[in-house]
Parts: C-alpha cells; structure tokens; sequence
C-alpha cells in the first residue's frame, strides 16, 4: 500500500519533470522583472515620445522594442502580428554574442588574444604567407583591424570560406587600421569552434544561454558547418536585453561571472577609431565587436548594430539597455531618438505623477500594429481558380484563392498556404524558406522547423486584391497585389531597395 501511494505521487513528479522543458521555455519571455519608466526614473512621456517616433519613421516595420532600466523592463512594444515569444533575425547584432564566445574562450585558456591566427589553421594555409599576415592576432580580428580588405563575396562564392578569406592579401599591418568585415566575425567562430570542439552555438547554449535561461537560439552556418559569427543569429527580444544587462553588470549574471569583467571593459572601451565607417558624426570608435563613443552629457554608449536597424544600445551611465529590431530604411535613426527624445527624460530618483501617461504608453504599446492593407473584404469571384504565372525570376508557379487562404506554389517545391484575415493578421505555417536578403540555401539547413507566418488581406478594388504576409519568427515579409482586370501580380519581399516586379497570369 505503501509503495502505491509512493507510485500516485511519481507519476505526477515525472510528467511536471518532462514539462518543465516546455514551461521554461515558454516562461523565458518574462524572465526580466518588469516596472514601469516612473518606477526607475524616466519619464514616461519621453518613452512614449521614442515609441511614437519609432512608429513613425517612413518606410519602416518596428518588430520589437524593449527598453530595460536598473535590470528591469519599463517599456516593451511587440508590433502586431510580431510576438514576444518570437525569435528574430540579428544580422550583424550576432557579432555581440560571437565577441562573448571569445571572451569565454579566452576566461577558459583555450585561446589568447595575442595568438596568432594562422596557427588555428595549419591546414587552411596559403602557400606564400606574408609578414603581415603571419602576424595577425585574435585581437586584430575582434577589433577588425585584420589588414584585409573586406570582400562579402566569399559568402556567396566559396564553399571554404575560411581557407579563401586567408588567400587573400593582407594590404595593411594588422592593428593598425578599422575596415569592417564580417568574415573576421566568422574567422572568430572558426576559431573558437577548433579549440572547443564544439560550434559555437553549442559553446554558448552551455556557458552563456543555459545559466541565463536562453532557450531559444539558432544560427546559420557556412557551406563547411560553421556558426557564420558576424550575422545570422535568431533570439528573442528578450534574450538581446539580457545580453546588454549581462555586460552593464560587467559579465555577472545572477551571482555567476560567465565573462570576465576585464574581457567586457576592454570590449566597450575606444580601442580603434572607426569615425570613418560609423556612417554618423557621433566619433565612435570600435572595441571588442562592440561600437563605443561618449556623448556629451549623457555618458558611454556602447552598441552593437545590424543590417535594416537591429540594434542594442548599452548605456552604463544611466544602466539603460535599449533594443529595436524591425526592417528600417534609416538604419542609424534609433540611436537619434535614444539620444534625443529618450534620455533627456532620464531623471534621479522617481517621477511622480504619471499615471495617465502609463496608461497612455500601454495603450501604445499593446495596440501597435504593423501597416495593414486597406480596402473592403469582397471583390472579384476568383475563388479556387488556378492563377498559372507566366516564367519568372521569383519561380513562382501559380497561386489560388481558396477561401481566406492563398496558395503559392513555387517551382520544385510543394504548396505554401497563407491563412488571411480581413484587415487583421491571421497566422500559419511555412515549411519551406522565408525571403532573405541573402542567398540562404547552404546556410539554412539546420533550421529543421516550421516558419510562422502571419497574413492580411483587403480588396483595394473590386478588381484588385492586397495581400501581405510576414514571417514573423524571421524578418521579412512580402506583398502581393493581385489586379484581375490587367490578368498581373506585382509582388515584393519588402527589404528596403527592393523594387517590385511584375509577373502576367492566366485565370484557369
């Protein structure tokens, strides 16, 4: 009798045991304690000042806002269809979490900053190697100072990215000069993938995502199956804002050093002048993968910036941590607006009196919504007719209305179904590849899930059809403009630069 009593109470334990997994992961959106911007000392109408800009800024998608005072979230906007819950794309934020993997590496001993970087790659070697490229270091590489000039074609070119990217000629001394290339992100990943054994995404998961409660990562990898390092990484907002509490708090995270203090103050701190290719007038200098400059009045600024806007901003002075992520045609615009509308309503101690100003910023943030198509729910009676698309680049075979769903079917791949709401996003399930703003065949293959889509609708004529649909655990996002009367579908995925294009069908 004993014994089943013991049995009725492990049972239970074992099935809460193999939930936990799922529960932790769900729970991991709201790790960070959350307060309010009067709460920490901010003023609430200059949050809702930074927001509304954002929101406003032309030709953009705002994805993710997070703003994170004294290690709690005072501001958060997720703009419909995005989530919380959903991971997004880094591009070259990913560089933040690359410099971290070197820095523990190096806490560990398996490297050292001054190793050179030739002698992790005996096997990879030009045959003539120059002085200058015998000298380049790790350090060299995080300060981006490798002295090769920078050639983003090896990504597209090359199956041995690294062995290539050492072929080339090394034109200035190493150390001496900032010209910002992503492959020294990737030499980076190489090297730390060899002296652990590991990838570095599994290197982190263990040192740095597991103890901070990361559980939602992943990251492309080269042709050969290494972390790309400078871009490609996928984490939750969230997950980017403990990053930036993680190096404020100088490397310790919940009593725990994961890197050391001396690692994160030599990383935002002004080791290379890189004013030349900051793009702004903010005098910012480069450390450790990191962009650092000092405004006046306001303090240190230590960033780490991605293509279309993603950016982390970490500001010590006033243990700010700010993040964006969205698809931006100004991708230097957030940091005017921390700088010019947010911090100015940093203040000592707390703000008093803002209680309709707080409804007002949830108001904001809980109803924001990415541009939906305009018009009426009903047009032309098209549905279940086969839309057979004349050849195109986009290999785009037909695509059908079947109720509130389009389908698209692309040359040698199955059906894609986009569940649509009138006015309104509707979600579903991708199982091929979302658009990307890079060739991403070889570099995708580990993602061995669904996509989530999320799609919209409306007739901005009896004769044309609007629709949208972003991928919303990814980037980007498409639009489809069907015009029944012309037999034409113009469509785009809407990176910035990208122009739309025209393709002729015929109704079946």
């Amino acid at each position: 009798m004993k014994r089943r009593r013991w049995l009725l109470l492990f049972i239970p334990l074992v099935a809460l045991l193999a939930l936990l997994p799922l529960w932790l992961s769900a729970r991991q959106t709201d790790d960070l304690p959350r307060s309010t911007p009067a709460a920490e000392g901010i003023s609430t109408q200059a949050v809702i000042n930074m927001m509304d800009s954002l929101l406003m800024m032309p030709g953009c998608d705002i994805h993710h806002v997070m703003v994170v005072r004294h290690g709690k979230v005072v501001a958060e906007m997720h703009a419909a269809p995005f989530r919380a819950e959903d991971s997004h794309t880094l591009y070259s934020v990913s560089k933040l979490f690359t410099a971290l993997a070197v820095g523990i590496a190096i806490d560990e001993n398996r490297l050292r900053l001054d190793d050179r970087v030739l002698t992790f790659f005996f096997d990879k070697m030009p045959d003539v190697i120059s002085p200058l490229m015998a000298d380049m270091t790790v350090r060299d590489l995080l300060m981006m100072s490798s002295g090769i000039t920078p050639d983003a074609s090896i990504r597209t070119r090359s199956t041995d990215w690294a062995r290539d990217w050492l072929a080339q000629p090394c034109d200035e001394a190493p150390g001496t000069a900032f010209h910002y290339d992503s492959m020294c992100s990737f030499m980076l990943s190489a090297i730390v993938q060899r002296v652990t054994g590991r990838s570095m995404l599994e290197y982190l998961q263990e040192k740095l995502f597991t103890p901070m409660h990361i559980a939602q990562a992943e990251w492309e990898k080269s042709p050969d199956g290494i972390c790309t390092g400078g871009w490609g990484l996928r984490v939750q907002t969230e997950a980017l804002a403990k990053l930036g509490v993680l190096i404020l708090n100088k490397g310790e995270w919940d009593g725990q050093q994961l890197v050391s203090a001396d690692y994160i103050e030599q990383a935002c701190s002004p080791l290379i002048n890189a004013e030349t290719e900051s793009g702004d007038n903010d005098n910012f200098s480069y450390g450790y993968h990191l962009w650092n400059t000092s405004w006046q009045g306001i303090g240190k600024l230590s960033m780490a910036m991605g293509k279309y806007g993603q950016t982390i901003a970490m500001l010590p002075e006033q243990d700010m941590v700010v993040v964006v992520l969205g698809v931006m045609v100004d991708d230097r615009g957030v940091l005017s607006f921390v700088k010019n509308q947010l911090l100015p309503g940093v203040i000592s101690g707390a703000a008093k009196g803002e209680k309709h100003l707080q409804q007002q910023l949830d108001s904001l943030c809980a109803n924001a919504m990415i541009y939906l198509p305009q018009g009426e729910p009903k047009g032309k009676l098209v549905d279940r007719k086969r839309l057979e698309m004349m050849p195109n680049s986009s290999g785009l075979a037909w695509a059908m209305l079947s109720g509130d769903t389009l389908l698209l079917a692309r040359d040698g791949q199955q059906v894609e179904a986009f569940p649509m709401g009138y006015r309104e996003w509707h979600y579903g399930q991708l199982k091929g590849l979302p658009p990307y703003s890079i060739d991403a065949a070889n570099r995708m293959k580990d993602l061995n899930h669904d996509f989530v889509t999320a799609s919209a609708y409306a007739w901005t004529s009896p004769a044309v059809l609007e629709v949208r649909t972003h991928y919303v655990n990814w980037i980007a996002s498409s639009t489809y403009v069907f015009d029944f009367n012309k037999s034409e579908l113009t469509f785009r995925d809407d990176f910035p630069g990208n122009q739309p294009y025209k393709i002729h069908f015929t109704v079946k």
